[in-house]
Formats: C-alpha cells, structure tokens, sequence
C-alpha cells in the first residue's frame, strides 16, 4: 500500500516541479518584461521569480530522489532526477554571477553597447542560465512521463 503512495507523490512533486519552470519560463518572464517598461525593472523582477524558482528547482529533485530511495524503483528516474538536480545547482552557480555582474555595473546590463565585452559576458551567461532551466523542464516533463 505504501508503493501507491509514493508514486502519487512523486508525481505531484513532478507534476509541480515541471508546472513552475514551464510557468516561469513561459509566461511570467515574458509578461515581467512586457509590463515593466523599463527592462532593468523587469530583470529585477524575473531575478526574484527565479529565486524562488531556485527552492522548487533544486527542492524537487532532492525530494524525488528521497522518495526514490524509499521506494527502491527502476534506476532511469533515479538517474534522470540525479542530472536534474546537478543542472539546478549549474543553474544556481550561473545565476549568481549574473546578479554580480548586474550589482557591479555602473550602468543598467541593456544600456551598454552590444559589443561591450561585459554585455556579451552577461547574455552568454543568461543564455547559459536559460538553457539550464529549460534542461530542467525537459527532466521534469520526462519524469512525469516515466513515473509510473
């Protein structure tokens, strides 16, 4: 009876994990940046939105893998769970140097020329930062496809 249980959780876990990220990503981010006006406002806002998505982001995981071990099932998810948790850390480490990169400017990111090397430093960075949150929803999505 416990077997049951624990899946149903896992998958609401899934299910959330996967529900924030695509949320963020897709809607609030380009809303943020659309209704702001001004876009190191709206960075302002979305940098807060993905420091609460860090809690789901790395919380998830951790939590499936825990429910993984109690259960001792297949060892696909357990795997994929695992990548997922190191991408979020990734992501984590990434998203740090970019608000340093944003405190220590004299100037707002968007106001600088494109060719200036610490503007490029920075979108090659949020493209990084992107592609690892995008990983992420790829794993949750697949999780809650696998679980079973």
């Amino acid at each position: 009876m416990t077997a049951p249980i624990i899946v149903s959780t896992s998958r609401l876990i899934a299910a959330l994990w996967l529900g924030g990220g695509a949320v963020l990503l897709a809607i609030a981010a380009p809303a943020a940046f659309r209704g702001a006006g001004d876009p190191t406002h709206a960075a302002s806002i979305v940098g807060d939105m993905l420091g609460q998505w860090r809690y789901l982001a790395v919380g998830a995981p951790a939590l499936l893998l825990i429910l993984a071990a109690v259960r001792r099932g297949r060892r696909g998810p357990v795997i994929l769970v695992g990548l997922a948790l190191v991408l979020a850390l990734a992501q984590m480490a990434v998203d740090t140097r970019i608000h340093r990169i944003r405190r220590e400017s004299a100037v707002p990111i968007s106001s600088l020329d494109k060719s200036d090397p610490v503007r490029r430093h920075f979108g090659m960075l949020h493209g990084a930062s992107s592609g690892l949150m995008l990983l992420q929803i790829i794993a949750a999505a697949a999780v809650v496809w696998i679980e079973e």
